[in-house]
């Protein structure tokens, strides 16, 4: 039996109440896997969206020279939400990084409800807005990081930072 406070606890799912976790619930279920084990791979179908619930997940990219860890995702992260919005394939694969439990929320269950119940609709998508919104930011600040030591390594400032 699984604990289902990790749904309180999402941040997807944290402003539902008690009845709507319910009917998510009712719509998931939990999946485990093994260290190292695919979860989807970069251009698989979006059929749903994921939240740990024990363990971690690596989001890679492939390159020529292997695997990029995008980010490692703790207990209570979603991934997979962009199935929601469109009907893209992945944009990254989602690699189990130890054991861990995942709670799947299939798409075509979850858009059915949403669309059935516009209180739950208009939760999740302001939750989702809210998470995306985060996930931009923190993107802008990793490219300017990234902008300003190709500026200074390419600039000819002999590798030194000056100081205020």
């Amino acid at each position: 039996m699984i604990n289902t406070a990790f749904l309180t606890d999402s941040p997807l799912f944290r402003n539902l109440d008690e009845t709507e976790r319910a009917q998510i619930l009712i719509i998931g279920q939990v999946r485990t896997y093994k260290k190292d084990e695919v979860i989807f791979h970069e251009g698989d179908t979006g059929d749903g969206l994921f939240i740990v619930v024990k363990g971690s997940i690596r989001i890679s990219k492939r390159s020529a020279t292997g695997e990029e860890a995008l980010t490692i995702l703790e207990p209570n992260a979603f991934f997979g939400e962009m199935a929601i919005i469109d009907f893209s394939p992945r944009a990254a694969d989602a690699i189990a990084n130890e054991p861990t439990d995942l709670f799947f929320v299939p798409l075509k269950d979850l858009r059915s409800l949403i669309e059935a119940q516009h209180q739950i609709a208009l939760k999740v998508l302001y939750a989702l807005c809210e998470a995306l919104v985060q996930r931009l930011r923190e993107t802008n600040e990793r490219y300017m990081s990234i902008f300003t030591i190709a500026q200074w390594s390419a600039g000819g400032h002999n590798g030194l930072i000056p100081l205020p």
